[in-house]
């Protein structure tokens, strides 16, 4: 429950940071298992049991991935 977004957003959190990115995508038969996970998750429990909080959104996740994306490509980050 930490962070939720689908395509659209992660491309548009993305292309904030690159604005070159584009990207394309067609779901294929893995769809079907996304489509039966569920539409949201209930952290109250780990709220309550051990303080449990998101620390981070999309755009954060976003930095964290294209900086490891450029260290792993032997880049500066």
């Amino acid at each position: 429950a930490g962070v939720s977004f689908n395509p659209e957003q992660l491309a548009e959190a993305i292309t904030r940071k690159l604005p070159d990115f584009k990207i394309a995508y067609k779901p294929d038969s893995r769809q079907a298992i996304a489509d039966s996970w569920p539409q949201s998750l209930d952290d109250a429990a780990a709220t309550a049991d051990w303080g449990w909080k998101a620390r981070i959104g999309v755009d954060e996740m976003v930095d964290s991935m294209l900086a490891n994306i450029d260290v792993s490509l032997g880049k500066a980050a």
